[in-house]
């Protein structure tokens, strides 16, 4: 009776153990004149911790050179998950680049299991796979409940482009 209820508990606690899909994850993404922000992926829970580049002067939140933390809701937290699971980031180049202005950049760290790479990429010709995923993240940070923090975080993933004229409304 004891193995019984032994083997019961061990199964319970395997099939209640969610496999991780990464160790670390973040994530950086500019575009011309509207935003340059990264955002990095707890492996542990739902968190994020943001850090806003630049934004325009317009907009309310985020603010320029800010940092923010928030949670992902439980759909947006499976749907990360689906995307690092599915995405063979191993087989993938770390550079995708075309030479035009402009346009929107990204790149990508991860650290899961014995991968460790950043991906690069500013071209239209980016597999389909990284241009979705780069394409949800964008989406999805604009839902977030941002609360500033002034705790700084490391983002492998920082992009180096430089920052684009301030343009003033004549309001």
């Amino acid at each position: 009776m004891k193995n019984i209820v032994l083997i019961i508990f061990i199964l319970i606690l395997f099939l209640g153990c969610k496999k991780q899909e990464f160790d670390e994850f973040d994530f950086s993404y500019g575009n011309s004149f509207e935003t340059d922000f990264s955002i990095k992926f707890s492996h542990k829970n739902d968190s994020i911790f943001l850090y806003e580049n630049w934004a325009p002067e317009n907009n309310r939140l985020p603010k320029n050179k800010t940092s923010y933390l928030s949670a992902l809701n439980k759909s947006q937290k499976l749907k990360l998950d689906s995307f690092i699971s599915k995405i063979d980031f191993k087989s993938l180049d770390t550079l995708y680049f075309e030479k035009y202005q402009d346009g929107e950049y990204y790149n990508f760290f991860i650290r899961k299991g014995k991968i460790r790479k950043t991906i690069k990429v500013h071209s239209l010709n980016a597999p389909q796979s990284l241009s979705s995923f780069a394409h949800w993240i964008y989406q999805t940070k604009k839902t977030l409940k941002l609360t500033e923090t002034q705790r700084s975080f490391e983002f492998k993933s920082k992009n180096i482009y430089p920052e684009p004229p301030l343009f003033k409304s004549k309001d």
